[in-house]
């Protein structure tokens, strides 16, 4: 053989044993596997899900951790094995969203999971990771928050005149001045609401049925959209507008502007009644309930090293209650009421939400938050990934006092694993979403809607993690406002098949 041959092949077999090193640096197949059934049987129960195969892809390299030491995420394929009936779209177990950050995978990253819930002997695939940290025992795995990928959108082009008009407002903006940040502020926000109230009267011009969700990445958002998309898909004109919440949808709804809302159940109560923050406008004797959605749990917050164990311990504690006018403003004031706490006994009251309460966390400047959202939440995900938060329990009395009838709260666990470091469920009580409408809603368009709703969306396959724990059997879950009569006339027509993982309204809350 030439020498240079023999040089080349020498060369090639040292490359590749690097890289097969490289390859299989980290915890090998038998450590992956090990931590991944450890994190099943922690979260589900013993023989609850059993790993059948799993095949280690490869690691790569992460950012050291706090104390310097070295981090590698490792890539897996398995196959997953259900040894129980299980039903992640039940409100008393991991939802989609839990379960794939259990296994580091996306929620698309899981295939096999039923929407109306898993049997014995059924299996799941999964290509996920687990992430390792070096210490002086080896390698042990530690939580690492995956944030999501986000698609950008393309904006709409426009006629002549149109374009002629953004022109101007474009040369509004260019325009030199001691002003200039006051004239984007004052065009940014005109322009905005100009857009809405376009879009809203260009679907009722084609008589589209119009839903409101939420804020574009919340779920309120996604589920209309998604509603939206499938009944064009069966043919009917249809739009989903995004809104600032349960607040801004029934004022939308009331002026005849949205056909169908998202909101949530005590909101909604508040609206129907004419209480605050619906006082000026009186009641909504006309707002109705066409099936309720997912619970929204009221979270109670501090940092991961506070010595503050119960609500009753906020006495004279700087606490963020949420935004004023918000169902989570709302919510926190109920909870303070219910453990006999006036907010003025309070060191300090922040009104920030949940975004800038855990900025003020971090910060020392506050030593709670009370935020009632979707779990999990992805912002809680990463504060409880990286050490920085604790969940505290609501206690069984205080719990009782909540969900007296006709509060719309109901009881609700969040189970082990629903976040980072999460080892043991944490009781609390929980809102719920609400698909309401007018009673002048066509019977027809209501049967449309339910249909669609539960028969016709995967919401597992679009990787809703709250459509997923929509289902028949929680439809009537939590109401604080009545039926629609054609809804009332829906269930008894299609009443929910049984499901023995699935709780039942009595086991819930009250109706």
């Amino acid at each position: 053989m030439p020498i240079s041959r023999r040089i080349l092949v020498v060369l090639g077999a040292a490359l590749l044993a690097l890289l097969l090193v490289g390859c299989v640096e980290g915890p090998d197949e038998s450590g992956v596997a090990q931590v991944v059934q450890e994190r099943l049987t922690q979260a589900l129960g013993p023989d609850a899900m059993e790993i059948t195969s799993l095949r280690r892809l490869g690691s790569g390299p992460l950012d050291p951790g706090a104390d310097g030491r070295q981090r590698r995420i490792v890539y897996y394929n398995a196959v997953l094995t259900f040894g129980r009936d299980l039903d992640f779209s039940s409100w008393d177990t991991l939802n989609v969203a839990a379960f794939s950050t259990l296994l580091g995978a996306t929620e698309r990253g899981i295939e096999g999971l039923a929407q109306d819930g898993n049997r014995a002997g059924d299996r799941v695939y999964v290509r996920g990771s687990v992430s390792f940290e070096r210490g002086a025992e080896g390698w042990m795995p530690v939580d690492v928050f995956r944030p999501e990928v986000g698609v950008a959108t393309a904006g709409p082009a426009g006629a002549a005149e149109s374009r002629r008009i953004i022109e101007q407002i474009n040369a509004l903006l260019a325009k030199a001045g001691d002003h200039s940040r006051e004239r984007e502020r004052i065009i940014t926000e005109v322009l905005d609401s100009a857009y809405t109230d376009i879009t809203l009267r260009l679907d009722r011009l084609d008589r589209a049925l119009i839903i409101a969700g939420g804020s574009p990445d919340g779920e309120y958002a996604r589920v209309a959209q998604l509603l939206a998309a499938e009944l064009i898909a069966e043919g009917t004109l249809s739009n989903a507008v995004q809104s600032r919440g349960s607040k801004e949808n029934l004022e939308l709804l009331r002026a005849g502007k949205v056909d169908i809302v998202l909101v949530q159940n005590n909101v909604a109560a508040q609206a129907m009644l004419g209480g605050e923050p619906f006082a000026a406008l009186g009641p909504q004797y006309d707002l109705q309930a066409l099936a309720s959605l997912f619970p929204e749990p009221l979270h109670l917050l501090v940092a991961a090293d506070s010595p503050i164990g119960s609500v009753q311990e906020l006495v004279g504690k700087r606490v963020d209650i949420g935004n004023p006018g918000s169902g989570s403003h709302l919510n926190a004031v109920a909870l303070l009421a219910a453990a006999g706490i006036d907010p003025a006994e309070l060191g300090a009251v922040y009104e920030t939400g949940l975004a800038g309460g855990l900025e003020l966390l971090d910060r020392g400047e506050a030593d709670a938050v009370i935020a009632t959202i979707g779990a999990p939440a992805r912002a809680l995900q990463q504060a409880a990934a990286q050490g920085r938060i604790r969940l505290l329990p609501l206690g069984a009395e205080l719990r009782d006092l909540l969900t007296r009838e006709g509060t719309g709260y109901v009881p609700i666990e969040l189970p082990a694993s629903t976040y980072p470091g999460q080892r043991e469920p944490v009781p609390t009580v929980a809102v719920t979403a609400l698909l309401a409408s007018g009673e002048a809603l066509p019977k027809a368009d209501v049967d449309r809607v339910l249909t669609a709703l539960f028969d016709r969306i995967d919401f597992l396959r679009a990787g809703s993690a709250a459509g997923s724990l929509i289902t028949r059997a929680s439809a009537r879950i939590g109401l604080t406002i009545p039926l629609h009569p054609a809804a009332v006339d829906y269930y008894a027509r299609s009443p929910p098949s049984p499901s023995p993982d699935r709780l039942g309204p009595d086991s819930v809350g009250r109706q």
